[in-house]
């Protein structure tokens, strides 16, 4: 949704890897991300959209089977909640803006 997500992974020297999102949350979609894996990936980075998360649930899953780290963009998310947990909780760390 921001240029800014993939630039704080260009600015450490990594590439980032652009998934597809779902047509349900407009966010990352969990199983295009599991397809998008490879042993080069070294973590995930949903971007929160609109007030709606991503499937946080199914991509924690994910993450843990392939012991990745998630970082979440959760500057569209003040408030929002995936499952009773709040944006921004999920992962090893995630990152809000008061830009707005």
């Amino acid at each position: 949704t921001f240029v800014a997500t993939c630039m704080a992974v260009f600015s450490v020297g990594a590439v980032p890897v652009p998934v597809d999102v779902s047509a349900t949350t407009w966010c990352l979609d969990p199983e295009a991300t599991r397809a998008a894996v490879t042993p080069r990936t070294r973590a995930v980075m949903p971007v929160h959209f609109a007030g709606q998360t991503a499937d946080m649930v199914a991509l924690e899953k994910l993450c843990e089977e392939h012991s990745l780290p998630i970082v979440e963009d959760a500057a569209h998310a003040h408030g929002a909640r995936w499952g009773g947990r709040a944006a921004g909780s999920f992962g090893s760390m995630a990152a809000f803006s008061f830009q707005n």
